[in-house]
């Protein structure tokens, strides 16, 4: 086969690949259910080319509510009964029927004192502290 009928190929191969793994990045799993306001999370690396860097804590808050709401939270990491780790205090205005989601929206927490190992343990869990949800007019 001619070089130049193989990099098309090679080319279509790739944006196949990359557009699987994307949609695969995309899922959450359920944390819980407050108030009409669900959170989802997922652990994925820091850097998606590098294999060793940190893992990041990904939640998606999605507002199921007919009204705008106000979300406020902590994320802390525990390592057995102990916090290790706060973050500090999300503020999201979600409009009804949206969600806010990832890094895009700042709803990433990374930690910077536990390994990639310490986190993926049986000992290491996280939870929503400080949660406040409150029904507001609208979101600016």
């Amino acid at each position: 086969m001619k070089p130049f009928k193989l990099l098309p190929l090679l080319f279509m191969l790739f944006i196949f690949t990359v557009n699987i793994d994307s949609a695969r990045a995309q899922f959450y799993d359920e944390f819980k259910t407050e108030e009409g306001v669900e959170f989802s999370y997922r652990w994925t690396r820091s850097n998606f080319f590098d294999r060793s860097s940190p893992l990041e804590l990904r939640l998606k808050v999605k507002n199921t509510n007919d009204y705008p709401v106000e979300v406020s939270f902590q994320v802390d990491f525990y390592m057995g009964p102990v916090v290790k780790e706060s973050s500090h205090t999300t503020k999201l205005c979600i409009r009804r029927k949206l969600a806010k989601t990832g890094r895009l929206n700042g709803v990433y927490y990374r930690s910077s004192v536990l390994s990639n190992e310490e986190i993926e343990s049986d000992e290491f869990e996280w939870m929503l502290e400080e949660l406040e949800i409150k029904r507001v007019e609208d979101c600016p």
